[in-house]
Formats: structure tokens, C-alpha cells, sequence
């Protein structure tokens, strides 16, 4: 595996890789896992989670290699990265790494494009730090308040089968996941995103990559970040961002359309972009498609 030191060359040549490099990070007390390949403006990735890693990402975002500088990271406590005391797994921590990561390539400016719950810390962000977002891009985000948990929920409820239901206590039964076997946690939450595509034959697509310390992982996470997520709302805040902001939807996805449109009734400039063929993973339904709305709004 090569060191981000190889970045390093890069940097002072005053151009971004355009080769894939990857590695691991030292910041903020943590050791963080980053990849990063392209040429292009910097577009640095937010995955899901909490507890997921940059994984699913790929290959699908490998198209954008032409277009972009990616830079994926796995959050601390996930995927690669080193699992920290749950005194450093709050939202300020998580803020923070963001910014040490585009400091680190040496940027004034980044695109974020945030994924799912990533949104998240893609609002934080650029709370905190609007000065040094280019563009944000919000792909399926969960919903930017808890307003909205009891509708996803009975959204994801009346979707369930029978069979979801006896597969679901065979996995919880097996010994596989009482030991918390990262095996069988990826089977279950493979078997939650079942119904989070248009057509189902694309979760075969879908790659987790959990780490076999996920379990360890998943109860520092929820233990460090437990208080910062029982309570959040940040539709008030969107009347305060001035950089440019985009929101990619999934017509079939079970978060409710209602929550992203508030996004764009908080934000007038926020420009919604729906997608008829996709659920809660548009750069894996439709990628074509999902590149150019990419690519023509950071370009």
C-alpha cells in the first residue's frame, strides 16, 4: 500500500494526483484512512453511516477520475481508520478531520459531495467552515432534522416481506452475529438496503467492506456521537449558505421526498435534481446521468 507521502511530490509540483494514492493520515489525534485518484478540481467525498466507510463508493465513482480530484476517507471509527476514545467521537471532531483533509492537499477550497447521513457533517461543515467550500452536493441525504424519522421508518416498514422478516432472524440467530461477526453484521444491513433501490438487481452492485472491527467500532461511534444526534435541525441554517448547493434525489429511495424539498424551500438557490430510475444509490443506478449533473454543476 503506498503512503500519503507520495502525495507530497504532487503538492509541490503545484498540481493534484492524477494516479490513485492511497493511505493512512495522522490528524487530529487519529489515524484516518485516505484514498485519492483524478485530476480536476478537488471533490472530496462524505460517506454514510454513521459507521460505514468509502467502499460502497467504488468502483462507480472511478468515472469521475477525468473530471475530478477524489479524495474518499473513512471517517475515525470506521472502515480502516483507527478507532479513537469516544471523547474525540463527537460531531467537532468529525468537522474538523473534513478540514484537516482539505488542508492536508493543500486546497483553499473543496467541493464536498455528502452521501446519505453525510450530510450531515456536510452541513456542519460548511457552518463552520463556509469559506472553504467551493460547491456542496448532497446525494440522498437522510433528512437535516428528526422530524422525519417516523415517516422513513413506516416508509421502510410497509416495504418489508415475509421473507425480510425470516431472513432478518436468521441472521440475528446465527452465531455468526451474536459473536459480532462483521460478516453477518454486512448481511443484515445488505438485507436493509434491499429496498432502497428501483431495481433490485442492482444491491448486487453494492459493496459495504466492512471491516472486521465494525462491531468494536459501532459502539464507540454511537457512544461518542449519541448526543450530538439526539437532537439536530439544520433547515434553519440553510438560509445562511451563499456557495452554491445541489441536491441529487432518488424518486424510489425510502427517505421522503418532503424532506429534501424542504432543503430547497429553506435554501430558494438550492437547485433539487430527481432521479426517476434511482433509489437511495443514484451513482449506482444512474451513473451517466449522475456524472453529468456532477460535473455541470462544478464546472
Amino acid at each position: 500500500m503506498k503512503t500519503l507521502a507520495t502525495f507530497l511530490a504532487f503538492l509541490i509540483a503545484g498540481c493534484a494526483p492524477a494516479q490513485s494514492t492511497e493511505g493512512f493520515l495522522k490528524i487530529n489525534g487519529t489515524s484516518l484512512f485516505v484514498k485519492s485518484f483524478g485530476k480536476g478540481p478537488p471533490l472530496l467525498v462524505i460517506h454514510g453511516g454513521p459507521g460505514l466507510n468509502h467502499s460502497y463508493f467504488l468502483p462507480h465513482l472511478e468515472a469521475l477520475a477525468t473530471d475530478f480530484h477524489v479524495i474518499l476517507y473513512d471517517q475515525r471509527a470506521s472502515g480502516a481508520s483507527a478507532i479513537p476514545g469516544q471523547d474525540s467521537l463527537r460531531m467537532e471532531f468529525f468537522v474538523h478531520d473534513i478540514d484537516a483533509i482539505r488542508n492536508y492537499f493543500g486546497y483553499e477550497k473543496v467541493n464536498l459531495l455528502a452521501h446519505s447521513w453525510g450530510a450531515i457533517l456536510a452541513m456542519q461543515y460548511g457552518l463552520d467552515f463556509p469559506q472553504h467550500v467551493d460547491r456542496m452536493i448532497l446525494c440522498n441525504p437522510v433528512a437535516l432534522s428528526r422530524e422525519f424519522d417516523g415517516i422513513t421508518a413506516s416508509n421502510q416498514k410497509q416495504r418489508m416481506t415475509r421473507a425480510d422478516s425470516v431472513d432478518r432472524a436468521s441472521i440475528l440467530q446465527s452465531k455468526a452475529f451474536k459473536e459480532g461477526n462483521a460478516s453477518a453484521m454486512e448481511k443484515l444491513m445488505m438485507m436493509s438496503f434491499r429496498h432502497s433501490f428501483y431495481d433490485a438487481k442492482n444491491l448486487a452492485k453494492l459493496g459495504l467492506g466492512l471491516q472486521q472491527q465494525f462491531t468494536q467500532a459501532s459502539k464507540a461511534l454511537y457512544g461518542g456521537l449519541g448526543k450530538d444526534l439526539a437532537r439536530y435541525n439544520y433547515y434553519d441554517s440553510l438560509s445562511t449558505m451563499t456557495f452554491p448547493l445541489m441536491v441529487l434525489y432518488g424518486e424510489a429511495d425510502v427517505l421522503p421526498l418532503r424532506a429534501v424539498q424542504r432543503i430547497e424551500e429553506r435554501n430558494p438557490a438550492a437547485r433539487l435534481v430527481p432521479f426517476s430510475k434511482s433509489g437511495h444509490f443514484i451513482f449506482i443506478e444512474e451513473p451517466a446521468r449522475f456524472r453529468k449533473e456532477l460535473v455541470g454543476f462544478v464546472k
